[in-house]
């Protein structure tokens, strides 16, 4: 996926904690589940997944800092990607949970404000 080229370190470091949010939200715990994962990072060509999500949790350990990580990303076509990627993970295994929802939803309500 080439648009992930295009997001600021920033940016590609909330996607990163968004993704995880996702999948732990969603509950993977197995190898298969952990084995899915990687695909999908590998998928979204997103090479520097791991330091990216290492950067995340240390910066960003609770949900106010993630919110306010987010509310720092202004760019429209950023949002838009990082809400897509949000959004395909937590209908992967059909209908999302209610947190996986939540994080979408968050997300989307915090960027449609401005």
């Amino acid at each position: 996926m080439s648009e992930l080229k295009k997001l600021s370190r920033e940016e590609k470091v909330l996607l990163a904690g968004s993704i995880r949010a996702v999948t732990v939200a969603g509950g993977i715990t197995e190898d298969a589940e952990l084995r899915d994962l990687d695909r999908i990072y590998r998928n979204l060509d997103f090479e520097d997944y791991e330091e990216c999500l290492d950067e995340f949790e240390k910066e960003y350990p609770d949900e106010d800092s993630f919110l306010k990580a987010a509310a720092r990303v202004t760019n429209p076509a950023a949002q838009d990607l990082i809400l897509k990627i949000v959004y395909d993970l937590s209908i992967q295994n059909g209908a999302p949970d209610d947190a996986q929802e939540g994080i979408f939803m968050t997300l989307s309500r915090l960027w449609e404000k401005r």
